[in-house]
């Protein structure tokens, strides 16, 4: 009986000790997708006034790769070539030695599935991005 006793307070202290530690990467999640939705909305506005919100999670050196002007080239880019955004959703979060990224799939209406990817360094700061168009292929009909 105490053989048993103690495995169930050993399992029960493992399984605490589990939920405190993931605790502490729910909250860098949380904030890099804070982030990436300020982004997300900037790039979606008809103008540059988004730029000051986003640019807040920038790293210094994407801040200084992606300055107003080149924000707005991207919002250009971004709408020639995938469109308007229709919908995003969060995929995978993963933690790497010393960045985290964030995966979504997104469909907009020149492209059916893009898949985004967001790279934050360790201050839960936006160092990178890539937009890749994704091909659907169709089963074919039996």
């Amino acid at each position: 009986m105490k053989k048993l006793v103690m495995l169930v307070t050993v399992a029960l202290t493992m399984a605490m000790a589990a939920v405190c530690f993931a605790a502490g990467d729910g909250n860098d999640l949380n904030k890099q997708q804070k982030i990436v939705d300020k982004f997300v909305a900037a790039l979606n506005v008809p103008d540059d006034s988004g730029y000051a919100g986003a640019a807040a999670g920038f790293s210094p050196e994407l801040k200084q790769k992606l300055d107003e002007k080149a924000f707005a080239a991207l919002q250009k880019q971004v709408k020639d070539t995938l469109g308007t955004m229709k919908d995003m959703k969060f995929v995978a979060y993963e933690r790497l030695g010393q960045a985290d990224r964030l995966t979504y799939l997104g469909s907009y209406s020149k492209q059916q599935m893009v898949r985004v990817i967001y790279g934050f360094n360790k201050e839960s700061k936006l160092t990178e991005f890539i937009f890749a168009p994704m091909e659907v292929q169709k089963q074919a009909e039996k």
